[in-house]
């Protein structure tokens, strides 16, 4: 079977991608992966098509996940973030679901959900934090994540009313250009191609997130999804022998794809903290733009494997995105997570609320002295240790994308 599989976003969001599409491959399917060009490398060493989508992850990322960004300001910076490549972008998602048998969609509103029908295949949608209405919890990109029954459930009815509204704006012609239905302002999400059901598989753990009961039997949850291959990464030499030399593991401190004003200002603001604490670590600079010389007690990187290297510290700072939170609890690490925006105060909550590290300290509240007392407390207080260990073993015993592959192949088969 030909499947196309669409994502945009970071690493976070294309990873994951390439692990269930290599399973898919190794079931006989021939897969093909469109997203951003600067990921082309990780889609093909997998053994996988790349289709190259128009746009820029890095700007698309600084546009949206800015500490400042709520769910007010989320989809208008999205939407200027797209507009000028749009055109392009729809033509290209367009082009790479031509001649394929089935579409994987990570979400982008309705608009994969044109092209199925527009060459009337089966469509999965999945997900890796809570879009679906819930009373339980309120949509993942609102930073309050306790409301209550009443608003965490108002919450998504608001989220898809700007949804459909910017939808409405930008899609309309174009739906009627490749001639599919047009879709209506609504406050729930458009889960549908034609007559069919759109099934939903969600890349998450219910140790984590227990599954809400008030979601129907579409609806379905596999698990995180890891590299359960052996790890191949080889690390410099300077790295091993940073972590050799202290009697503590050091920690690790990274914000992954987050970027844009301010970085450098954080990136001063961890030094401080680390210096107060006393506390070594492994600083990731991600996409930050930084670039800094390590010390005695804190050793930079740009790209390092989170499968290799979290074993081998004490705890994980970051800023929450889904994989590195998954990442770190399956090696049992206390985390501590500062969320800049998007679904990153969810995971923050979920790991607070498990015991697996301290409250999260959001981007835009962060000074030297929170940061400095968390970093203390993270690493003080061992009911954190006990806590991860014990997420640890039940996630030891998931296997997300091989149970994410099986969901897919059977929602396609009875489509």
């Amino acid at each position: 079977m030909r499947i196309t599989m669409l994502t945009m976003g970071s690493t976070g969001d294309v990873r994951p991608y390439m692990l269930l599409g290599r399973e898919l491959a190794s079931r006989g399917h021939q897969v093909t992966v469109g997203t951003f060009s600067v990921f082309r490398r990780m889609i093909e060493d997998a053994g996988l098509r790349f289709f190259p989508l128009s746009g820029n992850a890095e700007k698309m990322m600084a546009s949206i996940m800015d500490p400042d960004a709520s769910v007010l300001t989320y989809l208008p910076r999205l939407e200027k973030s797209l507009k000028a490549v749009l055109p392009d972008l729809l033509a290209d998602l367009s082009a790479a679901c031509d001649g394929a048998d089935a579409l994987v969609c990570s979400f982008f509103g309705s608009v994969y959900y044109s092209l199925a029908e527009k060459y009337d295949i089966p469509c999965v949608q999945t997900q890796f934090s809570p879009m679906d209405p819930t009373r339980v919890q309120p949509i993942s990109s609102i930073a309050n994540q306790h409301l209550g029954a009443l608003l965490n459930e108002t919450t998504y009815r608001l989220g898809y009313l700007m949804i459909s509204t910017v939808e409405k704006r930008y899609l309309t012609s174009w739906r009627k250009a490749i001639g599919v239905s047009a879709r209506q302002i609504r406050s729930l999400p458009d889960y549908h191609v034609g007559s069919h059901p759109i099934p939903v598989v969600y890349a998450v753990s219910p140790l984590l997130m227990p599954r809400p009961k008030d979601w129907d039997d579409r609806i379905h949850m596999s698990g995180f999804w890891f590299d359960e291959s052996p790890v191949t990464w080889q690390p410099p030499a300077e790295l091993e022998a940073f972590l050799s030399r202290w009697k503590e593991p050091p920690l690790y401190i990274g914000f992954g794809s987050m970027t844009g004003r301010g970085m450098n200002q954080l990136m001063t603001l961890v030094l401080r903290a680390l210096h107060a604490s006393r506390i070594p670590a492994v600083v990731n600079l991600g996409w930050s733009g930084a670039r800094l010389s390590s010390t005695s007690r804190v050793y930079f990187c740009h790209e390092v494997s989170h499968d290799w290297l979290f074993p081998r510290v004490r705890a994980v700072v970051h800023h929450g995105g889904a994989g590195t939170t998954a990442a770190g609890l399956r090696c049992g690490k206390p985390t501590l997570i500062i969320p800049f925006a998007g679904d990153q105060s969810f995971w923050g909550y979920r790991v607070w609320q498990a015991g697996c590290g301290p409250k999260p300290i959001p981007r835009d509240r962060l000074t030297v002295e929170r940061l400095t007392r968390g970093l203390l407390d993270l690493t003080s207080q061992p009911r954190y240790a006990r806590s991860a260990e014990a997420i640890m073993q039940g996630l030891r015993q998931e296997h997300g994308v091989q149970t994410a592959a099986d969901l897919i192949e059977k929602e396609i088969a009875a489509w």
